[in-house]
């Protein structure tokens, strides 16, 4: 088994491609993500993906942004 680490990332989707968010979802699931959840009227996938392919997501067509989801403590 592999010791590369996974993140957990927050994929933007465009609004050009809101209304075919199901192909990105897709597409991003090939490019080695482990989609975990899909917004569709916000335009946001969430999962996780090997550190090595994390750069590979920002060129998935339809893809806006593709962030850390970094956990929020309460202060």
């Amino acid at each position: 088994m592999s010791d590369e680490q996974v993140e957990r990332i927050i994929v933007t989707v465009d609004d050009q491609h809101l209304s075919v968010i199901q192909s990105v979802v897709t597409a991003l699931e090939s490019a080695g993500m482990k989609v975990d959840g899909v917004l569709p009227v916000t335009g946001i996938i969430t999962g996780e993906v090997s550190q090595s392919k994390l750069e590979g997501l920002k060129s998935v067509t339809g893809v806006a942004s593709v962030e850390l989801d970094a956990e929020m403590k309460a202060i």
